[in-house]
């Protein structure tokens, strides 16, 4: 069911709760979720389809699943004249496990190759307890998993959507396609162990083991590679350099995967803890193709810092270091320091506005650009996150989307600029944009122009998972994952008052957004080694620039209207000579 209006509702074990529309999160397949502070809610669209099949009897075994790392049914949820409607369980905190599979997140939140192995080892003793306990996980994708990470901690997997899960009289119904053993006829603990191997291998690589570039394969076709067991390992396969390097997979887990992806072996996966030596250098499969040298490209050194790696560029010109330094890029000069790489900071009268996490809450500051004296700065409003769009600053509250502008008196004071009604619980945010889930409707919302911001209706992403997306004028890029496992990038070109757009789609091999936006709408994007692209998506023109030393690991920003990108820690500027 839906809630519509303000609806009381019975959590087995917990009371009665009021159930707003606001409350809702996502809807999908079987039934709608919602959110109340630290309790997730399903309900199902057609309860009495899934009382036929006992499911309650299924949710209460599940709720014996007893694991830190496991999001268990807590209990049922029946409405207020006593018919059942879904269940209830803790919020699976965390990010996305598809964002923790690429390059973005290890630069941003300094995930290494050590965090991988420990995270790998954990989602294991999920899969051995589920075993333990009579449960086949079935269809364990990565939308799926959460992992919370910090860098005082090491990461931690949260598996959700356990009513999927097989066990005593339930059987297997669905599984993903880009995680499905092709070679096996129904589901057991081998093919769990198949699609561990497919989920954690792009944990340390960034792809999954069944794409990249194969002669006798089409692009995008992973299940004729999977039924060929022709893997990354195959003689001939080519891997962008964004693709992380082999080596850095234990020798007894990388002997595992192409045991297990290219020989077609099916046993146990053992633990990357079990042996801590990675494999040689000389395990390395990665390869990339040279297109050739065509228009010439400048490239210049902005930033370097001595062990201290940048690891986010700001379109005002400052970057953030791995050590929460603040630093303008041309000056070389540090201006201030934050505890969260979520932070973010626009140039404003003055100086700069710095929205940073402290102990989860939020903190405003204002740093003067040449004293640099700080000042923390109250918001008359409660809110739960923020958000820039080039250089402007916004607050999502309890209202929706807020933008947060600096006055100058004798000393900076924050106020309130226009609020855009959001539903808060059901949108996520991106790079400059949300996307909402309204039940079952996908809009996205993207501020633009001077002080305006646009909710549109985008019905091509309703059978898709966003995972990843960044916004700029009058064009928005996502990352999304469809019902098969593949990744598909969608490109939406508006009109100049967002009232229509254009929208492109295309299969990619993995999640990564390497695209750097320009204020004045043109387009920088890495896809492939050798290959600069530069579109203006508001007329479509473009053009391909190669050259030898473009690379798909170098990490694309804007800097104003200039290109630059981060490799190996250091801040680079990109153009065209």
């Amino acid at each position: 069911m839906q809630i519509k209006t303000n609806t009381e509702i019975e959590l087995v074990g917990r009371g009665s709760v009021i159930l707003r529309p606001n409350d809702h999160i996502a809807s999908g397949g079987e039934g709608s979720v919602y959110g109340l502070s630290d309790t997730v809610i399903k309900l199902y669209h057609d309860p009495q389809k899934v009382l036929g099949s006992g499911l309650q009897d299924k949710i209460k075994l599940l709720s014996g699943l007893q694991h830190p790392y496991i999001v268990a049914p807590k209990n049922l949820v029946f409405g207020s004249k006593g018919q059942f409607l879904g269940f209830y369980m803790e919020k699976a905190d965390g990010h996305p496990l598809s964002q923790v599979f690429t390059n973005d997140f290890y630069l941003k939140y300094g995930f290494g190759d050590k965090d991988a192995s420990v995270l790998v080892h954990r989602m294991r003793e999920v899969f051995e307890f589920g075993h333990a306990h009579g449960a086949t996980l079935v269809d364990p994708n990565e939308l799926n998993w959460n992992v919370v990470h910090k860098k005082s901690k090491s990461p931690e997997p949260r598996v959700f959507d356990v009513d999927s899960w097989a066990i005593g009289k339930w059987k297997p119904t669905v599984i993903m396609p880009s995680i499905r053993d092709w070679h096996s006829k129904g589901f057991s603990q081998s093919t769990d162990w198949f699609s561990w191997g497919i989920i954690t291998f792009q944990i340390y690589t960034g792809i999954h083991p069944y794409k990249g570039t194969l002669d006798g394969f089409k692009m995008g076709d992973l299940t004729g590679r999977m039924k060929a067991n022709a893997s990354v390992f195959s003689k001939g396969i080519r891997l962008n350099r964004a693709v992380r390097d082999f080596s850095v997979i234990p020798k007894n887990l990388l002997s595992w995967y192409e045991s297990t992806f290219q020989k077609g072996e099916r046993v146990k996966a053992p633990s990357p803890l079990d042996n801590n030596t990675v494999s040689p250098k000389t395990a390395k499969v990665l390869k990339t193709v040279t297109v050739g040298v065509g228009d010439l490209l400048v490239f210049q050194k902005l930033l370097t810092v001595a062990n201290d790696p940048v690891v986010k560029v700001f379109s005002c010109g400052v970057a953030l270091l791995s050590s929460g330094l603040l630093v303008e890029i041309f000056k070389n000069r540090k201006i201030g320091q934050v505890t969260s790489v979520e932070a973010e900071v626009v140039k404003v009268t003055g100086g700069y506005l710095v929205a940073d996490y402290r102990n989860k809450v939020v903190v405003f500051e204002y740093i003067q650009e040449t004293s640099f004296e700080k000042f923390e700065l109250s918001f008359p409003y409660s809110l739960t996150r923020f958000l820039s769009y080039q250089n402007r600053m916004f607050a999502v509250t309890e209202n929706g989307l807020t933008e947060v502008t600096v006055n100058m008196f004798a000393k900076p004071l924050l106020s309130a600029g226009n609020t855009w009604g959001v539903v808060v619980n059901s949108t996520k945010w991106w790079n400059g944009v949300g996307v909402q889930d309204m039940m079952g409707a996908t809009y996205v919302i993207s501020p633009f122009g001077e002080g305006t911001c646009a909710h549109v209706r985008v019905p091509e992403l309703d059978n898709l998972k966003v995972v990843n997306a960044k916004s700029g004028h009058r064009f928005i890029v996502l990352s999304c994952v469809a019902k098969d496992g593949s990744y598909r990038k969608v490109e939406l070109s508006f009109d100049s008052s967002y009232k229509t757009y254009k929208l492109s789609e295309k299969i990619t091999d993995t999640a990564e957004l390497n695209v750097a936006i320009l204020p004045k709408g043109v387009c920088a994007t890495i896809e492939t080694d050798s290959e600069l692209f530069i579109t203006v998506p508001t007329n479509g023109t473009g053009k391909h620039l190669s050259d030898k030393n473009i690379s798909t690991d170098m990490v694309l920003f804007n800097l104003g209207d200039m290109v630059v990108y981060i490799q190996n820690g250091d801040v680079w500027s990109l153009r065209m000579k």
